[in-house]
């Protein structure tokens, strides 16, 4: 069981990484960059959004701690 608590975890934390910070920031900033042009300002729009928001893309990281603690021996 203690092995089942360490996957979950590991498991956790690397989609959250991998969720907050490259697909929400890195992918946000790209996005911006690619959009810079007076007629994608859409797209600058939804850069900005997706940099705000990139403390969501943690949730997972959070969600294995939790599962993780809630599993008994």
């Amino acid at each position: 069981m203690k092995i089942l608590r360490i996957l979950i975890i590991i498991t956790g934390i690397l989609i959250g990484l991998w969720l907050g910070l490259y697909v929400m920031l890195y992918g946000g900033i790209c996005q911006i960059i690619d959009g810079i042009n007076p007629l994608n300002a859409k797209d600058i729009a939804l850069g900005v959004i997706r940099i705000l928001f990139c403390e969501i893309g943690f949730i997972p990281f959070w969600l294995g701690f939790i599962v993780a603690s809630t599993i008994e021996e």
